[in-house]
């Protein structure tokens, strides 16, 4: 089933290309439901009504997309770059001609504010543009031999069939981060997308076939939570998968790795943040303020990369914490999400509201219960958490933000520092000689020095530790989708 009869509830925004709406998997180039006839519901967050039904296929039809795929990386691997690049801009222009209904398709399925939405899709895009410039700049080099009759050099070859399994918090984002590195490299994909935000994927694979890919060189296999545990599964151990990539819960990023070391699979995974943000004594409070809050309560605090531990020099936390809450307080407006004034929306499902609560602890929870069930409203606490609590050791995922008072550099950089998370790190300083100390003390992937937004499509994204394995956008994320092979040659 296509188009606007695929919506089962009303919506105040009318679709300009009502075909991006689809309920079918994407599978070797044809559009089909699951086998069974299965379908799961999708809700709107803003008040928990099922969008529509989608597709829950099965571990066979799993099988066929990676087949599908298989064969279409062999023909698509022949194309020389600069038809790449051709390909992937003609794709990127129609992402581009189509961007306010892939923002509303974005807003209706995770809750985003209409004009956040337009971010993630912009966002979204800038790695496609990135990655166009980077499709022929993937060289192989000349190694001088240490036998004098021998010449060495190297190549960089695609992988193949790439398994992708993108999260349900930045949907366009991250799947064009990942389907748009790989695609570029030449590799083929079969992708997963969250079941929260199927539909994000649906669509961004409608334009997808509008060029002249070859059929399979992309695939959309969709299913609940339940499906998921057999299409992981599959992904894992079908030998056709040469890399899987994944983003979401270290959990079940360890587990599929692991699955993954059972065939030497190569992976890339962008796991779980704990993220320290830091404020020193001589740091301008309003600018730690503003990238406090940007950091922090951007997407209602659903970001692998939120701030999530505040640590304040004991001098100012005063006047921080009073500065922080008056600016939040003016900030934010609450409404519609479809009302393009509103910048703050709910939380992804009640799940999110329940582990926001808990983190919070005594303190209670804060819906505004009369803009819908997850509207979780920005909280800010004096005297941080312990180091027993639920908030100090998980990622909350919610806009709840603890300060915790300290007294002296050495004593903040160990609080920051976790044995298990290295994803990312702010800190706020005017002090340049402390910049470098502790930018190189941080145990992170990406540090962030007055600063709270450092996520680019030029930046290398990825942690160290539980966080993750490789990077994603750069020119790194594109290499890590390609094999190096070396010929050397006798003369």
């Amino acid at each position: 089933m296509s188009g606007l009869n695929v919506l089962l509830k009303r919506i105040p925004y009318k679709f300009k290309t009502p075909s991006l709406l689809d309920s079918r998997a994407f599978i070797g180039g044809r559009w089909t439901p699951a086998a069974s006839g299965a379908t799961f519901p999708v809700y709107d967050p803003e008040d928990n009504q099922v969008a529509y039904k989608i597709a829950n296929i099965s571990r066979a039809e799993v099988k066929t997309a990676i087949g599908a795929a298989q064969t279409a990386s062999k023909q698509y691997k022949q194309l020389t770059h600069r038809n790449r690049k051709n390909l992937l801009r003609k794709w990127t222009n129609l992402i581009k001609g189509n961007r306010d209904d892939l923002a509303a398709i974005c807003t209706l399925e995770l809750g985003k504010p209409i004009t956040e939405s337009y971010t993630t899709v912009d966002y979204g895009i800038s790695f496609l543009e990135w990655f166009d410039g980077e499709i022929e700049r993937l060289y192989g080099e000349t190694i001088p031999a240490a036998r004098g009759s021998n010449r060495i050099m190297t190549s960089r070859e695609p992988q193949g069939v790439v398994a992708a399994v993108t999260p349900w918090n930045s949907p366009v984002a991250m799947i064009l981060r990942k389907v748009g590195a790989a695609i570029s490299a030449g590799n083929a994909v079969v992708l997963k997308p969250a079941p929260e935000t199927p539909m994000c994927a649906i669509a961004i694979a409608k334009l997808f076939e509008q060029v002249d890919y070859p059929e399979g060189t992309l695939n959309i296999v969709t299913g609940d939570a339940a499906a998921s545990v057999d299409i992981g599964d599959e992904m894992c151990h079908n030998p056709a998968v040469r890399h899987l990539s994944f983003t979401g819960s270290t959990s079940v990023g360890k587990l599929l790795n692991t699955e993954c070391a059972k065939h030497l699979k190569k992976t890339s995974m962008e796991l779980g943040g704990n993220a320290p943000f830091i404020v020193f004594e001589d740091a301008n409070i309003q600018k730690a303020v503003d990238g406090l809050i940007a950091c922090k309560f951007r997407s209602s605090g659903q970001t692998c990369v939120c701030a999530n531990r505040a640590f304040v020099h004991h001098s100012i936390i005063d006047e921080f914490a009073e500065r922080l809450q008056t600016t939040v307080d003016g900030l934010f407006k609450y409404g519609s999400v479809w009302d393009p004034d509103v910048n703050f929306g709910p939380l992804y499902s009640p799940r999110g509201v329940e582990k926001a609560m808990s983190h919070q602890e005594d303190a209670g929870g804060f819906i505004k219960e009369d803009l819908g069930p997850n509207f979780y409203v920005p909280t800010i606490l004096t005297g941080g958490p312990s180091q027993e609590m639920r908030s100090w050791t998980q990622e909350t995922f919610g806009p709840v933000m603890h300060l915790t008072p300290f007294e002296t550099e050495e004593e903040v950089i160990k609080l920051a520092n976790t044995k298990e998370s290295g994803l990312a790190s702010y800190f706020y300083t005017e002090d340049i000689s402390r910049v470098w100390r502790v930018s190189e003390a941080l145990e992170t992937g990406m540090v962030g020095v007055r600063t709270g937004l450092v996520s680019a499509c030029e930046q290398p994204f990825g942690g160290i530790k539980e966080s993750g394995i490789g990077r994603e956008g750069s020119k790194f994320g594109v290499e890590d989708y390609t094999n190096i092979k070396s010929i050397t040659v006798g003369l």
